[in-house]
């Protein structure tokens, strides 16, 4: 597929309150993934940045995209952003300097309201450092050393036996081993869960939270603000367990996300 090469190139205010140059108007480009493919093969090929193509889809992994499959690509340099409560158009054009007509006639908006939920296009805007490591997978580190016993998804349930859906990834190693906080945030949670023994859930930015279950050992307290790497308890068997490991579960405001598609949470 020959690669559209577009760009929203500058803009600037006049003073009828209009803009100088006319507005290009934002297209998908709809792609099917080619043998070889990358992320970053593809944003060249397109001659746009990772970020707005990042932005654009829903990627498991993006260090692992398939054959085959469709993805879309926006025909202007930006990223998209999901609107959250208390957003606005005159807030979103403070931040990153640009006019908010222009904001509104690239998503063809005929009112400045704003719904929670919904997405927008955000010409010329690249992710920050964080959140260029959220959206690659790299925010998150190990929270605890050991062994690889159960991953995400489907499984026979070492209780019954029956094919259950397991929510996160356990981590065998012996009691007391250290377990850290796989990234900087609040201690959301911290004491007895169902199932789960006791655990510590952590709160981080851009809606992510960590959840840590079956220690044997709490270290931390509820609303604490702690560091990545800090030790927030230790490897225990505590709740419906079967020997001493960790528990470790990603969540994404209300979806779980399998941890292992962390590229720094391949577990050693």
């Amino acid at each position: 597929m020959k690669p559209v090469r577009l760009s929203a190139g500058d803009f600037r205010e006049n003073g009828r309150g209009g803009l100088e140059n006319n507005i290009p108007k934002l297209r998908l480009i709809s792609y099917e993934i080619e043998k070889g493919d990358t992320l970053w093969s593809i944003s060249r090929k397109f001659n746009m940045d990772p970020d707005g193509i990042i932005s654009c889809n829903s990627f498991t992994n993006v260090h692992s995209i398939h054959e085959g499959d469709i993805i879309f690509i926006p025909n202007i340099r930006g990223i998209f952003v999901n609107v959250a409560e208390g957003d606005s158009i005159l807030g979103f054009s403070s931040k990153y300097e640009i006019p908010p007509d222009f904001i509104m006639e690239m998503n063809d908006l005929r009112s400045n309201s704003l719904v929670p939920g919904m997405k927008i296009f955000l010409p010329g805007v690249r992710f920050s450092n964080i959140e260029r490591a959220y959206a690659l997978g790299e925010a998150f580190e190990k929270p605890v050393r050991g062994r690889l016993t159960s991953r995400f998804g489907y499984r026979r349930d070492p209780f019954t036996g029956k094919r259950s859906f397991h929510t996160g990834i356990d981590i065998a190693n012996r009691l007391g081993t250290k377990v850290r906080a796989a990234r900087e945030g609040k201690i959301n949670f911290t004491g007895m869960r169902h199932g789960f023994g006791k655990t510590v859930i952590i709160e981080h930015s851009f809606g992510y939270r960590t959840y840590y279950g079956h220690l044997s050992a709490i270290t931390v307290s509820r609303g604490q603000r702690v560091k990545k790497g800090e030790i927030i308890g230790f490897v225990g068997n505590s709740g419906r367990s079967t020997g001493p490991h960790l528990h470790f579960e990603v969540w994404l405001r209300n979806r779980l996300i399998d941890p292992l598609t962390q590229t720094n949470m391949t577990v050693r």
